[in-house]
This record gives C-alpha cells, structure tokens and sequence, in this order.
C-alpha cells in the first residue's frame, strides 16, 4: 500500500511538472546552472544533492529525468512530498516537504520485562530517537513489543501506541503496555520414549507443568526456556550412547483465554551406540602419551558427549599450559549404523605460543591500578596461562572491596601470536560507619564504628570501633597493610580496651574483668595457597569479683592477684583455596593456631586451634559447606589449666545457635557455665541466595545443623555431651557491616539448657 501510494506520489508530481511549466516541453531540455534545495529542516542540503541523481551543468531532459529524480528521493523515505520547478537562468529548484522524525519514545505499563531491554528490542528493529517515522511504523512497533512479550509466555498482553505531534516536524510515540498474566503450562507431553520414563524426562525439564508454589516460575511458558528444555533432552540422550536422537517436532497450543499452554515434544530415541576406538592425531607439541591420559573416554565405553567434550577442553587446557592459548581440539566421530558403535579422532591444531602484550584494567573508579595488578599471576610480556589467568582472577574477586571480575582475553589486531587481558572489575562498598542503639540477644547495646577495607585506593584496611552493651564495653583500633613488604608480607596493627560484666550474660561464671592491650602480627606467603604468620602483644587484665562470683574464681584470685600482665606470642599457618573470602562457593581453608604467654607473664598458658572449612558449589545457586573446629588449651610452669578469663565457650550465633551465648559446658557452684579447656565445633550448611535473587550478591540463606560442646578439658571430652540443632539463617552485608539473624531449634538438648530460638549479631561472618 505504501509503495502505491508513493508511485502515485510519483505521477501526481511528474503530471503537474508537465502542465504547470515549461520544463514539461520535450523539446526545452535545459543544461542545469544551479540546483537548490528548499523545504528541508532536519536533513542536510548535501545529503539531499547526494541522493539526486541529477548534478548540475548537466543537461537535464524533463520528459525522461523527473520521474528518475523523484523516484531516488522517494526512495530515501526521508521525505512524504517531492515536487521538482524550473527557474529563471536554468536554476533547479527541488522542492521537499520531510517526513516528522521521532522526537521520543514512552513505555508505561511493563513490569515484568525492564524498559531498557524493550528499547533495546525495538533499536534492533530500527526504531529509534532521531530516525524517520511513518505510519507503518507503527505496524512494526507494535509487532516487535509484541514478539518480546510472546516470547516471555505473555500471550494476553495488549500494546496500544499513541502518537503526538511535536514542534520542529517531531512525533512522540507513548506506548501504553498491558502484559497481562504469562501463561501457565497446564501439561507436558513427550512421545517416542522408549528407553526412559515420561517422568524422568519430564524431570530434566526446566519447564514443568502447573504448581502450586508461589515462589516458582517453572510453569511459566517461554520459548527461550523451552528451546533450552530440547537442548536438555538432547544432551541427556547423547551422554547415553544415544548419538542419532533428535527432536522431530515441538507443537505448543494455546487455549482461547491465553492462559494455558500444552506442549508436546515428539522424539525419535535412535539405537545406543558404544565407543569402537580411539585415535589422536594432528601436530602434538606436548608427548602424546600425556594427552592420551587426559582422555576420559575408553574403548567399548558407551558414547557420551559430555565426557567427549570434558575430555577435548581437558587437552586445550593442557596446550594452554604451554601457551597455546587457541589451541583446537576437534573430535571427529566416525559412525558405523550397522555395527553400533563410534570411532573418535581427536585432531589437535595447537597453534602458535601465543603472549600476553598488555593488561588493562577497567571499572575502577577507587583502587589504585598497582593494587590490582600486584594480584596478577600471567604478566603482560610473558606466555598466555589460561590457568594463570583463572588465578588471577579468584585473587582480584578475593580482594573484600571487590564484587566481581571477568576477564577478556581479545586478539592484537594484525597479530595471530598475541592478546591483551582486559580485566573489568566491579567495585563493592569498601567502607561503612555506623551509630546507633539497638537492642541484641546479647542486651541493650549503643555502637559506633567505622570500617574501611580499601583505605584512600591502597587497598590497606582501618577499623574502629566502640561497643556499649550491658554485658561488654569495648573500643579497638586496627590496621592491616597486605603489601607491607613488595613480596607480599603483611602487617596488622591492633590496641583495645574493654570491659566485661559477666553477670549481665544470665549464664556464665560472674566476674569483672577490664583488659588494655596491643599487639604486631605479620604474615609470610610461603606458596600460592599457604601462608604463614607469627606476631606478639601485650595484655593487661584486671579482674573484679561479685557476691556472686564462684568459689574457684574467688580463689584463683586470692592466689595469684587480680591483675595481670601477659606478654603473648602467636604463630599460625593457613591453607586457603577458597574462590573469595566472603560468601565463598567452592573450595577450602585449614587454618592452625598456637597462641602463648611467655615466661615472664604472670600467668603462662598456651591455646591451639585448628579450623576447617569446606565449600562445595552444588548448582549455580547451591552451595554445600562444612565447618569443624577444635581448639584446647593448657597451662604450663606453675599452671595446670588456662586462666578462667581465656576458657572457652559454645552456645550463641557464632559458635551453636539455638543456645544462649556462652551458656554450654562445664558449670560453676552456682550453676553458671565456667567455660573450659577443650572445645569441638562443627556445622553442615546448605547455602543459597533469596528466592527472588537471580545473582548470588549480598545476601544469601542457608540451612544448617550445628553441633559441638565444650569440656573442662581434653580428659574430660565425651561426644555423648554433643549438643546439636537445626535451623534457618540469614547474612546480610549491610553497609553498617555483616547482620546475622538465626532461627535454630535443638533436638538433643537437656533439662538444664538454656535455649535461645531466635538470635541476631551485627559483625564478622562466623
């Protein structure tokens, strides 16, 4: 219709050319003197000469030239008139009226798919700001919101676009969307099957039919998460020997409300095929026995592509080690109908080394560029490591100011032996301060402190801090410098003050204690993953008793004096592989502590811990994780135990949830836990993000077992003690620090417990 409509545009103006002037004489061509371009406002006079296809001293020969002239400009679609006149000394005036452009473009109504991505749909369709608008245009409007709906399983939604005249030969497009319900998948249908269940198929499925659960959005119809669902099948049959199966057709029906879908995906299963045998060929830089073991794939074996491919990226990533960073591992099957089975040829093409000629760092706005790149493992001059890469990039994500990091690894253009590293990181909050009161499971408390992990862009840390609970006044200062030595020693400064009153715990041996101190600690990287560390500091305790202080309390007291200066020295070694320090998804930690006063101290002890943490990513979402702990603690010289002030405790949000703080273990005359000498710890965690989060961020749930107790001593441990429970916790990285909230139940506890269901802490991560 449109074309019509402009070729009729095209005749009206060539017509009123012949009547109306001179130039319609066949025999008053005219050599052009000067062509000038009236009527237009947006587009460039130059612009239009360029789409002319007349120039001027030319000859121009209106019976056979108009009509070629309108049609270029017509052509354009910049313009909804063209008339074309003859001026006096042989001057061409090209007369343009241009079609309005769009002025802007307003989306109300959507919800379910963010502004952004829409618009992004429709500048792929080439609808835009600044670009020509006609009335069809509203044709395609309409029917590419509307694909990007139907896509998303909203078959119901209604768009309605008004248009509005602006100044300047402009139109406002306001596009009103009514997205309506998605479409619910009522039943799932899969025919062919022969080898396994509907069922188990079905299960496979990120697709499902109709549920119940309000959290779920499985039985919501999509063509993306279908197309997904078919690649599933796919896979699953070719990991089972099933090399010829296909998805022969997929039908998805509507019902006339556009509320429910039925699906039904038919299959030809095919026959299983077994491995005939294996073969490596291709320019082997690297011994073939060597490549050969990295095969997962045996004679006889029934096929499976999932090993086939793990097997093939395990033999690029071997050449990469060699710097053959695109090294191509192709496995060409040789398939036999009759016999059933498959031979495999893995043909390598390593390549050349390929180097790294430049690292470049983006997204920062904060941290200085040496900070980063002090965490690097592949060097820019040196041959490419995807396994130094990798590296590289758990230090920088481990760094706790940093959010994410992604690495890109582009090609040096007119270079087939070189790429750049181009690392682009995401900045978390790096610092917090807070005051305020609240009110803990701990007591009343008023708080102030300041926290800065990446101090002025150093990537130095600062904390302070001033707590005032009914149990516990404390103010600390610490400063850590992870780069103190250019190789990568570290050093943390640390003095506080603090005072305690037991009585106000409601479960603990009561005393007064007020304790000042300062300490130096230093950290030695001995690998990788390793390190080691050793330091010293000095503690004053002064300790005051009560009317309810106990009896061995009173004594040790009478014995040995209420105040006491204690010179300790503490060595430690750590084994990390974890993928960050907070909020970890996969690896380990094994950390060993001894901590003790030398002679010279008035009281001389010693404390040993040993701390393992394990973190297993069971699906993107899912994490399994285990937490064991053991810690004990002696007395040496005139001492047989640990000062009653360094026993240690179990119960609360960061030892055994679901029991009050401190209130488990070996009691004193009056009933109150005493702490002791010897403490085991464990937990099983599952851990995962808020429904609602598709990334995992500063949030996450878990639900956890905890167990453990405390004994007097190492002699005294019996596991029958153990006390367990089970529960829901919450961590939330809030910008006045870590918030913990727990909700634990116990399942073995006894009649003199102290049982605490609900618990919340703001601090570190336990």
């Amino acid at each position: 219709m449109t074309r019509c409509i402009r070729l009729l545009c095209i005749l009206i103006s060539t017509l009123a050319l012949n009547v109306s002037s001179a130039l319609a004489q066949q025999d008053n061509s005219f050599v052009i003197s000067d062509i000038v371009i009236e009527g237009n406002e947006r587009i460039d006079i130059g612009t239009v000469l360029t789409y002319l296809p007349i120039r001027a001293r030319e000859r121009f020969n209106p019976q056979s030239d108009s009509a070629r002239a309108l049609r270029a400009l017509y052509d354009t679609g910049l313009f909804s008139d063209v008339v074309l006149k003859r001026r006096d000394a042989n001057v061409l005036l090209v007369e343009v009226v241009e079609r309005p452009a769009i002025g802007s473009i307003k989306i109300d109504g959507n919800k379910k798919i963010p502004t952004d991505e829409l618009e992004a749909s429709l500048r792929q369709a080439d609808i835009a700001l600044g670009r020509v608008y006609n009335r069809s245009l509203l044709e395609t409007v309409e029917r590419e919101l509307r694909r990007v709906y139907f896509s998303s399983g909203n078959y119901g939604s209604q768009i309605d676009i008004v248009t509005e005249q602006l100044p300047r030969n402009r139109v406002a497009l306001d596009i009103n969307i009514v997205e309506g319900a998605v479409a619910k998948i009522q039943h799932i249908n899969i025919v062919g099957n022969r080898s396994f269940s509907e069922d188990t198929l079905v299960d496979l499925l990120q697709s499902s039919e109709y549920t119940i659960n309000p959290f779920s959005t499985a039985d919501e119809y999509s063509q993306v998460k279908l197309a997904a669902d078919i690649e599933t099948l796919r896979s699953f049959y070719q990991d089972r020997g099933f090399i010829r199966f296909d998805v022969t057709s997929t039908q998805v029906s509507i019902s006339p409300d556009k509320r429910d879908i039925f699906i039904v995906i038919n299959i030809d299963e095919g026959d299983r095929y077994t491995v005939r045998d294996i073969a490596l060929t291709g320019e082997l830089d690297v011994p073939e026995s060597e490549l050969l073991d990295l095969i997962e794939v045996n004679k006889g074996d029934v096929f499976a592509r999932k090993d086939i491919v793990r097997s093939s990226n395990a033999i690029s990533d071997r050449l990469g080690q060699d710097g053959f960073a695109f090294a191509e591992v192709d496995v060409l099957p040789d398939i036999n109908d009759e016999s059933k089975d498959v031979g495999l040829k893995f043909v390598v093409q390593p390549g050349k080394r390929v180097y790294v000629r430049r690292i470049e760092f983006t997204g920062q706005y904060k941290t200085r560029d040496e900070v980063l790149r002090r965490e690097m493992r592949q060097f820019e001059g040196s041959r490419f490591s995807p396994a130094l890469v990798n590296r590289s990039r758990i230090r920088l994500q481990r760094l706790p100011f940093m959010q994410s990091v992604s690495i890109a690894t582009p090609r040096v253009p007119g270079s087939d032996d070189q790429v750049d590293l181009v690392i682009t990181v995401k900045e978390g909050p790096s610092g917090s301060f807070s005051a305020g009161l609240g009110y803990g499971t701990e007591g009343a408390s008023v708080n102030l402190a300041f926290s800065q992990e990446n101090l002025f862009g150093t990537g130095q840390s600062m904390q302070f801090a001033f707590d005032n609970s009914d149990t516990t006044r404390q103010l600390s200062l610490s400063l850590r410098n992870p780069y103190f030595t250019d190789d990568g020693i570290s050093r943390t400064v640390r003095a506080f003050i603090s005072e305690t009153d037991t009585s106000q715990t409601g479960s603990q041996s009561t005393y007064l204690s007020s304790a000042r101190g300062a300490s130096v600690n230093f950290g030695v990287p001995m690998s990788e993953f390793s390190r080691f560390s050793f330091g010293a500091g000095y503690e004053r305790t002064e300790i005051g008793t009560t009317v309810n202080t106990p009896d061995d309390i009173n004594q040790f007291v009478d014995d040995n004096g209420d105040t006491y200066d204690l010179f300790n020295f503490n060595l430690g070694f750590t084994y990390d592989t974890r993928n960050r320090t907070v909020f970890a998804t996969s690896g380990s930690v094994n950390r060993l502590n001894l901590d003790f006063s030398v002679p010279g101290s008035d009281i001389t002890y010693y404390k040993a811990g040993y701390r393992f943490e394990y973190f297993y990513p069971v699906t993107k979402r899912y994490t399994f994780s285990t937490t064991l702990r053991v810690d004990a603690g002696y007395g040496y010289g005139d001492f047989t135990r640990i000062p009653f002030f360094k026993r240690y405790y179990a119960g609360g949000v960061r030892t055994l949830r679901g029991y009050k703080s401190g209130s488990l273990g070996p009691k004193d005359s009056v009933g109150n836990a005493s702490g002791g000498d010897f403490r085991t710890l464990g937990t099983v965690e599952v851990i995962f993000p808020p429904p609602f989060v598709e990334e995992p961020g500063a949030t996450r749930f878990s639900l956890f077992t905890d167990f453990g107790n405390v004994y007097k001593d190492y002699e005294s441990f019996d596991e029958a003690e153990f006390r367990a429970t089970y529960g829901v916790a919450f961590v939330w990285l809030s910008p006045v620090g870590p918030l913990t909230f727990s909700l634990a139940y116990p399942y073995n506890d006894r009649t003199e417990d102290k049982k605490e269901d609900f618990q919340f802490t703001i601090g570190s991560i336990f």
